[in-house]
């Protein structure tokens, strides 16, 4: 082989490597958005189930207080 071909060799061997470490860090974000995601979406549920409970007793006060 010629220098140049084993520099080329090398050369993929370190953008590989950058690209396996890329790779990585992109799945460990990845992972950590969807789990941050689920516990947004458990907490925004439980918004809306206490906000629900209330529609009433806000409406209700609305309009007494409109009177």
């Amino acid at each position: 082989m010629s220098n140049a071909s084993e520099a080329i060799k090398g050369y993929r061997n370190v953008i590989k490597k950058d690209l396996d470490t890329l790779e990585k860090k992109i799945n460990d974000i990845e992972a950590k958005i969807d789990k941050l995601s689920a516990k947004f979406d458990k907490h925004i549920d439980f918004i809306d189930d206490t906000y629900e409970g209330l529609k009433n007793p806000i409406k209700m006060a609305t309009r007494f207080f409109k009177k």
